[in-house]
């Protein structure tokens, strides 16, 4: 059976996506935890969303959060998460999401899930300096009623990174028509170059768009990481990148 790919515009995803504003942090056992921020937007219900300032601090002063989401109108869906965002005021200029996320549609029909990570992660950006940036996305899909899976990415990709609100590389390791646990990825993309809204960084995210097929489970593995390059480094980067894609099109 083929899965209808669904319209992704809708009111309500953008009416989240508009809403989501990072907030200032609050003290956590002794520690500042910065603010992370999810959305969720799933096609037939209302949105939600969920903030968070009391994540758990690891032994590496980085910050662990742990939180779900679910269908609140019976069109039967959950998200569960746990992500790992790291302290900038500990690790100075390395930004960073690790992500981990269960997405179910325990519903009879394919929906169209839209969901917004946004995580605070000051850096103060010196003057000719550039960002280089990888993110990975990895994962696993099944069926949970023996039948056949579908994850389908949508525009604006499977999996948008972003910066100050701002999306600046895609992933887009769709599986469509994928029987039961079959794995997808290993997709990685690499920005390098200015950053939006800058100069210095405020927020780092990401944006997740697709379609799910019914009574199915995606589990979503990855990371979004940023590095400081100096100015000359940045160039030769952009340099390297582009003679990769000129003979990947070779």
């Amino acid at each position: 059976m083929k899965l209808e790919r669904p319209v992704v515009a809708t009111a309500g995803v953008a009416a989240v996506i508009a809403a989501i504003a990072v907030a200032g942090s609050t003290a956590s056992a002794g520690f500042v935890s910065p603010q992370l921020s999810v959305a969720v937007a799933v096609s037939g219900d209302a949105p939600q969303s969920s903030t968070s300032t009391s994540g758990f601090r690891n032994a590496d002063g980085s910050y662990l959060y742990d939180g779900s989401l679910t269908s609140t109108s019976g069109s039967s869906w959950f998200v569960n998460w746990n992500l790992t965002g790291s302290d900038t005021v500990a690790q100075p200029g390395s930004p960073s999401i690790t992500t981990n996320f269960a997405v179910g549609n325990t519903g009879d029909v394919a929906r169209t899930f839209q969901i917004l990570v946004t995580y605070e992660a000051p850096v103060q950006v010196a003057p000719d300096t550039g960002y280089a940036w990888r993110t990975t996305l990895s994962g696993v899909l099944a069926s949970n009623n023996g039948g056949v899976a579908s994850l389908v990415g949508l525009i604006p990709s499977m999996f948008q990174g972003q910066i100050n609100g701002t999306g600046v590389v895609s992933n887009n390791p769709s599986a469509a028509s994928t029987t039961t646990a079959s794995f997808f990825g290993t997709s990685v993309n690499d920005y390098v170059g200015p950053i939006p809204n800058g100069p210095n960084i405020a927020t780092i995210g990401y944006l997740m768009t697709f379609s799910l097929s019914a009574h199915s489970t995606a589990v979503f593995n990855g990371s979004w990481v940023g590095t400081v390059v100096p100015a000359p480094g940045a160039l030769a980067l952009f340099g390297l990148m582009g003679f990769a894609g000129r003979y990947r099109r070779g």
